[in-house]
Formats: structure tokens, C-alpha cells, sequence
């Protein structure tokens, strides 16, 4: 309906207090309704102008509503769709968009916040929280991403994954990785076992067999295991320094045997003096 009076519009509709002669009523109240959406402005009776137009919703052809500035819901949103969609955005082309598979079994929710880049999906960073789904890579799924481009994932079991869609473990790492240090803890004990009086360390014969046969060291995995399962780092720096230890008592025994050698080489020096003397005593008494 309209409202007489300045700034008169005939898709108005006006509300006003019991007293249009005096401002103890409160404001007049105005909707304006026209294509590009709903707007609203105030003025007290006495007034002798309204308020400056503000728009409320923004409506197109298609039969989306936008609310152009901040929208407080207290209680819930729900309608008759299928799968009931919810979406914000902003001017610089930023989103909150969403939807629930109500009704779609195949289906039950997915919510994406991205930001940055207008309509240019390549610039965009996002955030997608997806609930169960039959597609694999977004089955209840957290993923992370920059520049249009997945950059880090929460999987269905709780494993983080960086440049892979599909971690197998709390934390899979599909490129490099620059610490200044890392701390892990072991399952096992610390060779130190092989210091013990009873610890039976192989000869170096032995040793030596088993390498001629196999190419690398007892307990060590082979090359080919190591292109197939990685390396373990744990279990890996407990080997290697089982076989630092057992090098130790290797290096141990071979200078017990030098220290041996050289005594016996002292031995047989003094014997070789003692009798160069005995042979020139011998010589002087023949003359």
C-alpha cells in the first residue's frame, strides 16, 4: 500500500504510531519493495523528512535472497528440500556454503568456508567439513586447502595427511619436512645388551660369511626391503647402534690382541738383542 506524504511510493508500506502529531509514540516505520530487493527506513512524525533507505534483503530472478549485512539467528533454519542449502557471501567473493542430505542417503552434509579470489577458484583458500558420503575422499573427511588447491586433511580415522588424500598414519607427509629436532620414543628396549658378559657377538668370521651371502649386515634389512617398506626410524638407529656397540666390542677385542702382539714383538726383540750379545761374547772368546 502506500503512505501519503513526501517521498511518496506506491510500493511502500508504512507503519506508525497511535500519535502522528507529536513524537511520544515512537518513529514511523517504512518497507519499501521494488526488484532489487526489501529496504527500510524510519522517521518520528514530526520529522520533516525520512531516514536514509537501508537495504534489508537483496532478491533476483533466479529466487535467491541475500541479506546484505549481519544476520543473527536465534533458532534454527530449516524448509522441504531434499538437501536444504545455506550460503553467504561476500563482495569479494568469499562463501559460507552448505548443505544436509536430508532425505539423500547417499549423502548427509557438507560445509565449505573459503575466502579470497572473486569467482577465480585457483586464489581461494578454503575449509571443508564433509559428513558421511560414498565418495572415499570426502567420507567424513576435514580438508584444508590454499591457492584452490588441497594442502592438508583430517580423515574419517583421525590421521592428518599433507599433500596426500589418503593418510595411513597420525601423520603422513607427502614431500620434505625441516625440523630442528624430533623426539621419538621407543617400544623397545636399547641394545645395551650387548654389553652383558652372556651377549653371544658373532666372530668376525661369521660376520664376514653372512655378508659374502647376503650383502649386508645380519639384522640390517636388505636393499630391496628398504624400497619396499621405508625406513623405520626408531628401529633403524636402535640397529645401527647395536652394530656400533657390537663394533666396539670388536674393536675392543682386536686391540687386547695387538696389545698381546706388541708385547710378544718386545719379547722377541729382547731375545734377538740377548743373543746378538751372546754371539759377539762367543766370537771374542774364539779369538
Amino acid at each position: 500500500m502506500g503512505a501519503p506524504g513526501s517521498g511518496y511510493y506506491s510500493t511502500n508500506l508504512t507503519l506508525s504510531p497511535w500519535a502522528n502529531n507529536e513524537n511520544s509514540g515512537g518513529k514511523n516505520h517504512q518497507l519499501s519493495f521494488n526488484d532489487g530487493g526489501v529496504f527500510y527506513r524510519t522517521a518520528y512524525p514530526m520529522d520533516s523528512q525520512w531516514g536514509n533507505w537501508r537495504q534489508v534483503l537483496i532478491t533476483n530472478d533466479n529466487g535467491s535472497v541475500t541479506v546484505p549485512g549481519t544476520l543473527t539467528i536465534d533458532g534454527g533454519l530449516n524448509n522441504t528440500l531434499p538437501r536444504p542449502l545455506i550460503s553467504a557471501m561476500t563482495l569479494s567473493k568469499g562463501e559460507i556454503r552448505g548443505y544436509s542430505g536430508h532425505g539423500n542417503t547417499s549423502d548427509d552434509g557438507f560445509l565449505r568456508l573459503s575466502a579470497g579470489g572473486g569467482t577465480t577458484s585457483s586464489v581461494k583458500s578454503f575449509i571443508d567439513l564433509s559428513g558421511y558420503s560414498i565418495v572415499p575422499d570426502m567420507n567424513r573427511n576435514i580438508v584444508f586447502g590454499t591457492s584452490g588447491a588441497e594442502r592438508l586433511r583430517i580423515d574419517v580415522n583421525g590421521n592428518v595427511g599433507i599433500a596426500t588424500v589418503a593418510p595411513d598414519a597420525k601423520l603422513t607427509v607427502n614431500g620434505n619436512i625441516h625440523s630442528r629436532e624430533v623426539k621419538v620414543d621407543l617400544d623397545f628396549p636399547a641394545p645395551d645388551y650387548v654389553f652383558s658378559n652372556d651377549y653371544k657377538l658373532r666372530s668376525l668370521e661369521e660376520v664376514e660369511d653372512y655378508v659374502n651371502k647376503n650383502s649386508h649386515l645380519p639384522e640390517i634389512p636388505s636393499a630391496k626391503e628398504f624400497e619396499k617398506n621405508g625406513v623405520l626410524l626408531a628401529e633403524m638407529n636402535m640397529a645401527l647402534l647395536k652394530k656400533v656397540e657390537e663394533l666396539t666390542l670388536y674393536v675392543i677385542e682386536q686391540n687386547k690382541k695387538i696389545n698381546d702382539l706388541e708385547k710378544q714383538n718386545k719379547k722377541l726383540s729382547d731375545l734377538d738383542k740377548r743373543f746378538e750379545k751372546l754371539e759377539r761374547t762367543l766370537k771374542y772368546k774364539n779369538k
